[in-house]
């Protein structure tokens, strides 16, 4: 049996049970064994930590609960290897996922980021993803950023092991909701290297009771803000900034799409970055402030309508 002790898979859990066994297999069965821990992040029941035990895999549980993006943080934390992947509970890992970073890393010792293509888990079977992701060896992650502003956002975050002295800390994200992920990495990419596996080494399970699912508004809310603050900052090409900037606008069009008028005026009176970045928007541009004011029911079939005709993706 192979065994490597460059890699830790952390798998963040809390509360859901549903594909918690089936994400650890795959975990466990990788062709290239390495250390395994399950991070619990103060579930109401103990069947991780059962399940842990009568796999022989290391259980750690937090004392309270420290919010989704800091319970993947607490994964880096904890690990003593040098890489860590954040498996997480609902996904799955191709067996072979350990065996080909080894062999990204073993070509390129330097790497701090080795991610992987993937495929969509989903009720009517396994389906391609949307994402052009760039692949090979990447020594500068200007690349990284440009992908992310050119083809918008898409970086395949939950399939990466990361060198564990670059990845964030807990405190580094606790202001971070929504896409935490890319915000994170799109931030720190020119000062990484990355390895991209163009094999499929990871399944993205869509299903109701996803995180991102349950929490869209934050998810919407996030990503022009990344888009304008994050992207456009890291490039000097004036091609670049104007189309990152673009793409925050329409992010903002469709925030307002999927939110209601209720929940938009929560989000208008807020205090988070993200908020206070939508309300400087609407102070700049005069279009964002009417369409933010035009009922919900109505901007809905206008922007339904526009989709339909192509004149939006």
């Amino acid at each position: 049996m192979r065994y490597t002790d460059l890699l830790t898979i952390s798998m963040p859990v809390y509360e859901r049970k549903e594909f918690f066994l089936d994400a650890l297999e795959s975990a466990i069965n990788q062709t290239v064994k390495c250390k395994i821990i399950v991070v619990d992040n103060c579930s109401s029941h103990d069947y991780f930590e059962k399940l842990c035990k009568e796999k022989n895999i290391s259980y750690y549980r937090n004392a309270s609960n420290i919010g989704m993006a800091g319970n993947f943080g607490k994964g880096y934390e904890i690990a003593e290897t040098k890489y860590v992947m954040n498996l997480q509970d609902d996904d799955l890992l191709s067996p072979e996922y350990v065996e080909w970073f080894l062999r990204a890393v073993n070509l390129h010792p330097d790497i701090d980021v080795f991610f992987s293509d993937f495929t969509l888990l989903t009720y009517k079977g396994e389906l391609p993803h949307r994402h052009i992701l760039p692949f090979g060896y990447i020594e500068n992650g200007e690349e990284i950023i440009e992908y992310g502003i050119k083809y918008k956002m898409g970086f395949p975050y939950m399939t990466c092991a990361i060198n564990r002295i670059k990845a964030f800390t807990v405190k580094e994200i606790t202001d971070s909701i929504g896409s935490y992920d890319w915000e994170w990495v799109y931030s720190k990419a020119d000062s990484f290297s990355f390895y991209g596996e163009s094999r499929k080494l990871y399944k993205y399970r869509i299903h109701h009771d996803q995180d991102t699912e349950k929490s869209k508004v934050n998810y919407y809310m996030s990503l022009p803000y990344i888009y304008d603050k994050v992207l456009k900052e890291k490039v000097s090409d004036n091609r670049l900034k104007k189309k990152a900037a673009k793409n925050a606008f329409w992010e903002l069009i469709r925030l307002k799409s999927n939110t209601n008028d209720k929940t938009l005026k929560k989000i208008l009176n807020g205090n988070s970055k993200y908020q206070i970045y939508i309300r400087e928007k609407l102070i700049e541009s005069y279009l964002l402030k009417i369409i933010f004011v035009i009922p919900n029911e109505v901007f809905n079939f206008i922007y339904r309508s526009l989709r339909k005709i192509g004149l939006i993706d």
